[in-house]
C-alpha cells in the first residue's frame, strides 16, 4: 500500500504595483478639460446673447402690435359724433372763423407729411426719415349724447343744463353716485379745453369750448363764450337754439394727436419727468437717437391737455400714413375712389392748409379709409452691415454717425382701416 503526498502549492504570482497618473498626464487631461470649458462657455454666452437680443425684439415686436391696436382703434373712430368737415358741413350753425384754432379745422382728421417732432432728430435726418404727424377728431370719451333742459348766458360764461334723469347719465349711476362730479369730469375733462358739440331740436350744429363742470344745480357744463353760442331769438340769426332748448343734445369732441418724439426732451407738456425711468440715460442709443410712437390730447386752441400724454410704442423709427378718397361724388355715391400713398400728396386732402371752400371736391370729409404703417426698431443694434433694400422698404436703421454702423432691427406693421363715420358723406 503506498500512500501520496499533497501536492505542493503553486507560488501566488507577484501582486502587481498600483500605477498612478504621471504629472504630464494630468497636466493634458486639465489642459484639455480647460479648453473644453471655455468652449462651452463661449457656446454658452453667445446663446445667452442672442436670446436675450431675440427676447427684445419680440419685446418690442409685442409692444408694437399693442400701440398698433390703440391706434388702429382710434383711427376707426375719427370723425364719430363730430363734423367731416367744419368748413363744408351743411349742418353748421356759426361761422368757423370765429373758432379757436382746434374747432376751425375740425375734421374727422388732419395729416401733416413729415411733420412728426422726431424728424427733427439728427439720427432721424441721417437716416432719411421723416415720419407723419396725424390729429384725430371726434367722440373719444363716450359714445352718448346728452339731452339738455336749457342754455343760460351767466357773465363770461355760458351754463348748460344737462338732463339728469336720462338714459345716459342713468347709464353712469349718476342720481345714486357718491362723486358726481367725478363722473362729469370724466366725460368733459378735468381740465378746461376740450370741444362740445350742442345738435339742436332740427339738427342744426354749433360747437364750443368746454370750461369745467358743476353739480350744485344739477349736472352741468361751463362754457367759455369763445365761441359765442347762436341763439335762434337773437335778431339776424337764422340758426341757432331756441327759447326753450329741451330737445337739443350734447356730447364731448376730443382733438387726439400722434406722432413720433423723443418724450424725454420733445415732450408734447414740455419737461415730462414722469417718463424719465422709461429712458436709460447711460445707454448709448437711447439719448438723442430714441423716439416713441407718442398719443396726447389737446384743447380747441390746440395747446396739449395736462396729463394726457401717453407713450403707445416705444423705439419707433418711422411712422406713415396715406388715404383712400372719394375723388368724385355723383348722386350721393362714391363713383371713383384714388388711393394716394403716403409718399403722394395727401396734405391736399388732409392737410392745415386744404381751400375746402374755394375747392369742394378736395377735404378730409372725402377720406374713406386710411392706409397706417408704423415701424419700430429693437433697443440694441445687432449688425455691422445693413443689407441692400428695395425703395420704401426698411429692414434695418443705423445708429452711428451718418446712419452708419451698428444697425438695429426694424419690424413694421401695417394696415387699411375703414373711416366708417364718413361712409355717407357726400358733400
Amino acid at each position: 500500500m503506498t500512500s501520496t503526498s499533497p501536492s505542493p502549492k503553486r507560488p501566488l504570482p507577484p501582486r502587481r504595483r498600483r500605477r498612478g497618473f504621471t504629472l504630464v498626464e494630468l497636466m493634458v487631461a486639465v489642459t484639455g478639460g480647460l479648453f473644453v470649458s471655455l468652449a462651452v462657455f463661449a457656446i454658452s454666452r453667445q446663446s445667452g446673447r442672442f436670446y436675450t437680443r431675440e427676447s427684445r425684439v419680440a419685446d418690442a415686436t409685442m409692444g408694437a402690435m399693442l400701440g398698433f391696436d390703440r391706434l388702429k382703434a382710434d383711427l376707426g373712430r375719427a370723425g364719430f359724433l363730430s363734423s367731416a368737415n367744419i368748413a363744408m358741413d351743411p349742418n353748421r350753425c356759426g361761422d368757423p372763423a370765429t373758432y379757436p384754432f382746434m374747432l376751425r379745422r375740425l375734421a374727422a382728421m388732419r395729416i401733416r407729411q413729415g411733420q412728426s417732432a422726431a424728424a427733427s432728430l439728427q439720427n432721424m435726418i441721417d437716416n432719411g426719415l421723416a415720419p407723419d404727424e396725424v390729429t384725430l377728431m371726434g367722440s373719444y370719451t363716450g359714445a352718448e349724447v346728452f339731452p339738455i333742459w336749457n342754455v343760460d348766458n351767466v357773465g363770461a360764461t355760458y351754463v348748460v343744463h344737462l338732463q339728469q334723469n336720462t338714459g345716459p347719465l342713468g347709464r353712469m349711476g349718476y342720481v345714486a353716485a357718491a362723486d358726481q362730479l367725478g363722473i362729469l369730469q370724466g366725460i368733459f375733462g378735468t381740465n378746461p379745453g376740450r370741444g362740445l358739440r350742442i345738435q339742436d331740436q332740427s339738427g342744426e350744429v354749433q360747437y364750443a369750448t368746454v370750461q369745467g363742470v358743476a353739480t350744485a344745480n344739477g349736472p352741468q357744463v361751463i362754457l367759455t363764450q369763445i365761441p359765442a353760442l347762436r341763439f335762434r331769438q337773437t335778431a339776424g340769426n337764422i340758426c341757432g337754439l331756441k327759447g326753450n332748448v329741451t330737445g337739443a343734445v350734447v356730447n364731448v369732441v376730443n382733438f387726439v394727436k400722434y406722432d413720433l418724439r423723443n418724450i424725454q426732451t420733445q415732450s408734447n407738456l414740455g419737461a415730462n419727468n414722469s417718463y424719465d425711468p422709461v429712458y436709460n440715460s447711460t445707454h448709448p442709443y437711447d439719448v438723442g437717437t430714441r423716439a416713441d410712437l407718442v398719443r396726447v390730447e389737446l384743447d380747441t386752441t390746440g395747446t396739449p391737455i395736462q396729463g394726457t400724454e401717453e407713450l403707445v410704442a416705444e423705439y419707433a423709427v418711422d411712422f406713415r400714413l396715406g388715404v383712400t378718397v372719394a375723388d368724385t361724388v355723383v348722386a350721393n355715391k362714391d363713383q371713383t375712389l384714388l388711393e394716394i400713398p403716403s409718399t403722394g400728396p395727401v396734405a391736399n386732402w388732409t392737410g392745415d392748409l386744404v381751400s375746402d371752400v374755394a375747392n369742394p371736391s378736395n377735404g378730409p370729409h372725402r377720406v374713406r379709409a386710411v392706409r397706417v404703417r408704423l415701424s419700430v426698431r429693437s433697443q440694441d443694434p445687432d449688425r455691422d452691415a445693413n443689407p441692400p433694400v428695395g425703395p420704401g422698404q426698411l429692414f434695418r436703421v443705423g445708429l452711428g454717425p451718418s446712419a452708419g454702423p451698428p444697425f438695429a432691427r426694424v419690424r413694421s406693421l401695417q394696415a387699411d382701416v375703414a373711416i366708417n363715420n364718413q361712409t355717407a358723406v357726400f358733400y
